[in-house]
């Protein structure tokens, strides 16, 4: 079982490192097609592969349901690739757009790990699995970034080429795919009944996804000209960028050691919250450092019950299209965030997103409060083997 979680990680974390460091540099790569680093066109392409991953994920996870998730695992990669091959042969900005929307279209890389996971894991283990396949995110997150950045500066005329570079990481992950187990045969099970008021059980869940993932992306596009104003090296920004990911791959491992993370989901959001605010008072980068790590302890609990929710909601039989629906919310968020982000900057500063960011945030623990109160805010799902 470990084996299989370890290949799992690693498939997904080539992937989200050839996904996960591009965006920061995209206003920059922007530039070769003619579109300034604070145009709006940053934060729309920024949003163009989660519009196409939030409309086809269902698809893919009834697809993974049907006819396999380590063929659902493998699709993403191969689609992934594909992309930023596209991408980093694309002779103008509509070939480019093409481009981004194949990545979104043919990925969803997240929910097919861990859909395939969900057949070999339940309950408490399958909740530690996905805040794994969030640790192998935020590694990618750490070390994307300040790679790319390293990478742009030694060689400041690679452009769009690093896409076609990229390109090789998904195809080494669907190398190591073929060593998966292959999915073992789960009938639906009539019998199992939800233990939760309310006509949908994963509402609450799609919510608080869509709003944790929002007050987590809408800080993102613009970073780059944001921190500019304190660190002057793209490498340096890079590491701040990163830094709250940092933070989550420190305190994950003893993290696990607790009971009752379900609980820690609001704790999270405003932590979130509170250090989004902090970001529109920065004077300077030891202030931005501490910003940056409360960010961080925020998003591992956040993301912790978040995942602690999930993992006591899905049912195995159609769990691809569970995740598919879960990964969308988050998908949607991403869109949302940079619209809105792009949108912000524009018309009003590089601090606005981060009051969006707070917003979000608030908005988020005061659902939870309030389902909580009504007796459900933590969704359980009986099952019966």
């Amino acid at each position: 079982m470990r084996s299989t979680l370890m290949a799992v990680l690693a498939c997904h974390f080539l992937a989200a490192f050839t996904v996960l460091g591009v965006p920061l540099y995209l206003p920059r790569l922007l530039s070769a097609f003619g579109i300034g680093e604070h145009s709006l066109w940053a934060g729309a392409l920024f949003s163009l592969p989660a519009v196409m991953t939030a409309l086809s994920s269902a698809g893919w996870g009834r697809f993974a349901d049907r006819y396999g998730r380590r063929l659902s695992l493998q699709r993403a990669l191969v689609g992934l690739a594909l992309a930023f091959v596209l991408a980093g042969i694309a002779p103008s900005l509509p070939w480019l757009i093409v481009a981004l929307a194949l990545q979104g279209l043919a990925g969803g890389t997240l929910a097919a790990a861990n859909g395939y996971l969900s057949l070999h894991m339940r309950g408490d283990a399958l909740a530690k699995a996905l805040n794994w396949t969030q640790f192998s995110a935020r590694l990618a997150l750490l070390s994307a970034p300040p790679l790319m950045g390293g990478i742009l500066m030694l060689l400041p005329h690679i452009g769009q080429r690093l896409w076609l570079g990229l390109a090789f990481l998904p195809l080494c992950g669907l190398l190591l795919s073929l060593r998966l187990p292959a999915d073992v045969a789960i009938s639906p099970n009539p019998h199992a009944k939800e233990a939760v008021s309310g006509k949908n059980p994963l509402l609450l869940l799609w919510t608080m996804q869509f709003l944790f993932n929002f007050a987590m992306v809408v800080t993102f596009p613009y970073f780059l000209p944001y921190a500019a104003h304190w660190l002057h090296q793209e490498v340096l920004i890079g590491v701040f960028y990163s830094w709250p990911h940092l933070i989550y791959l420190l305190l994950l491992p003893l993290w696990h050691r607790l009971s009752g993370r379900s609980m820690f989901l609001l704790p999270g959001l405003v932590l979130i919250a509170l250090a989004a605010l902090w970001h529109t008072q920065i004077a300077g980068p030891l202030t931005l450092l501490a910003a940056r790590t409360l960010f961080g302890i925020g998003i591992l609990l956040a993301y912790s019950g978040a995942n602690q929710m999930l993992s006591d909601s899905i049912r195995q039989h159609n769990a691809g299209r569970q995740f598919g629906q879960i990964d969308a919310a988050g998908k949607w968020a991403g869109v949302a965030a940079g619209i809105s982000s792009g949108w912000l900057v524009v018309h009003f500063s590089l601090l606005t997103p981060y009051l969006a960011s707070a917003t979000a945030a608030l908005c988020g623990a005061a659902i939870f409060i309030l389902s909580s109160l009504r007796g459900s805010g933590y969704v359980r799902i009986t099952r019966s083997s």
